[in-house]
């Protein structure tokens, strides 16, 4: 039977070996965590000690930070995926090793779709949804509407202030 081949299976120190990769990855996802945080701030780069054609003197030090920081990002969650891909197998060896229980059904019922198999994949689109933003800039037009409308208001009740006619609010339009 298929099953009881033992070219694939690992030995116990195969997934020690396994499980110290996936440490050594740790330490890079790290790195490249910090050189992608370096590279948003004013901190000149370094190249390593490697000098290449995108030297600082043929393009600016913006653009120079830009690809910093999308190659950073880019090993970070390549790094990442591929280290929650490897401890995946490593949790699925331990579960057929019956060295620990399987999730409970109800645990991967709590989540729906592609959440209840990988939430990274989740977190990850959604920290790049513009939608925060977009609805606090909806929020501060309206209340900038208000205020105008406050004020205008203000202004229309009020005939008896003393004010030239240069300071008085005029009314805008508003989409």
């Amino acid at each position: 039977m298929e099953s009881q081949e033992p070219d694939h299976a690992f030995s116990a120190a195969d997934r020690i070996e396994q499980l110290n990769e996936i440490d050594r990855d740790a330490t890079k996802l790290l790195r490249a965590a910090g050189f992608a945080v370096q590279a948003l701030t004013n901190i000149p780069l370094s190249n390593g000690g490697t000098k290449d054609s995108h030297s600082p003197s043929s393009k600016s030090a913006l653009e120079a930070h830009q690809e910093a920081f999308k190659a950073a990002s880019s090993q970070y969650f390549a790094l990442l995926s591929s280290i929650d891909v490897r401890l995946r197998r490593q949790v699925y060896a331990l579960e057929e090793a019956s060295i620990i229980r399987p999730e409970t059904t109800t645990k991967t019922a709590e989540g729906s779709g592609t959440a209840a198999f990988n939430p990274l994949e989740t977190s990850w689109l959604n920290t790049r949804k513009d939608s925060v933003g977009k609805d606090k800039e909806a929020e501060l037009w309206a209340e900038a509407k208000d205020l105008v409308m406050k004020l205008g208001s203000m202004d229309a009740e009020d005939p008896s202030a003393e004010r030239n006619s240069d300071t008085r609010l005029k009314p805008m339009e508003i989409d």
